[in-house]
């Protein structure tokens, strides 16, 4: 997937185009719907569909103290962004001289970067503009003016409600992991570089690998069934989030400790992404190190149980049930 910083950059570009615009924080479902939109009608127009997105947040510049946990860094969120078959993304700077751009500035430089036929597909809730103040019915309004051919996809649901970035979030906060995961399309994760613990894990026969999340978005303190893929391959893993209140010997920084089964793995300094399966069970503490082992070796066996039915034939992991 190509990836471009400033729209002049589509210059070069001389198929159809069509963009998909939107924050697109973890990429969850109702994205991949307005994203499925663009690519249908690129492969219809024998053009190409890209993505279009912002960074930062625009709170994160307007009103820090109310800008949301991201679920997805930027690095994740193109990953996720070019396995859905994008040809590039554009990525804007946004930019406190940005958010002082009228509505119409935006659309016009946008339409002058593309080549023709060029569309532009969107959400119902997406805006753009000084003060948020480019809603759909003024893009719908102004866009035929410039050439530029417009559909407005509207939410995706499940259990009630439209389908948000913000739902998802409110999820894993309560470690509700497989809503979040339906809501998705995909299981949540974790990123991060692994460093060297204390070794408590392997003086107890269950060595872990020791990850500093790059994320902001965390599940409550607790014990998950993961997975990760490394070098190609899947292992199986308890994760291990400790409370920093009743547990203060692992530090005050966010971690994530990951037993992998079956597997004696050299992970240090290396960067990894973890997947989290489902909650197992609340943190706490023990009386002495065998009922810990033996509780550890009670959370891998319900591991292996819980995973069991949520392998496909190519050991590949199944969403769970989201009807």
């Amino acid at each position: 997937m190509k990836l471009l910083h400033e729209l002049g950059g589509l210059r070069h570009e001389t198929a159809p185009l069509f963009i998909a615009a939107g924050f697109f924080d973890g990429v969850h479902r109702g994205h991949q719907r307005v994203i499925g939109a663009a690519l249908e009608r690129a492969r219809a127009a024998g053009g190409s569909a890209w993505a279009l997105t912002l960074e930062p947040h625009p709170l994160k510049v307007l009103a820090p103290e109310k800008a949301p946990l991201l679920l997805t860094t930027l690095p994740h969120k193109l990953e996720l962004l070019g396995q859905l078959g994008l040809a590039g993304c554009i990525v804007l700077p946004f930019t406190a001289a940005v958010a002082r751009e009228a509505p119409d500035f935006f659309l016009n430089q946008l339409a002058a970067a593309l080549p023709r036929p060029a569309g532009l597909v969107v959400g119902s809730n997406w805006t753009f503009g000084h003060a948020a103040r480019g809603t759909t019915a003024l893009l719908e309004k102004l866009a035929p003016g410039l050439g530029l051919a417009v559909q407005v996809v509207e939410p995706e649901a499940w259990s009630g409600g439209p389908i948000s970035s913000t739902r998802i979030r409110q999820q894993i906060l309560r470690g509700h992991l497989e809503a979040a995961a339906c809501m998705s399309g995909h299981f949540h994760s974790v990123h991060g570089k692994v460093g060297r613990g204390k070794g408590y894990g392997r003086q107890l026969g269950f060595p872990t690998a020791n990850l500093r999340p790059h994320d902001e978005v965390l599940p409550p303190p607790g014990v998950y069934a993961v997975y990760a893929k490394i070098d190609g391959v899947r292992y199986l893993g308890a994760a291990f989030r400790p409370d920093a209140q009743t547990q203060p010997e692992f530090g005050l920084d966010p971690l994530i400790e990951v037993h992998f089964l079956d597997a004696h793995l050299d992970l240090y300094d290396r960067e990894l992404e973890v997947h989290l399966l489902s909650y197992l069970r609340a943190s706490r503490r023990f009386a002495d190190a065998a009922e810990l082992r033996q509780q550890i070796a009670s959370d891998v066996a319900e591991i292996r149980r819980v995973t069991a039915g949520s392998l496909t034939a190519a050991g590949e992991l199944k969403l769970p049930s989201c009807t």
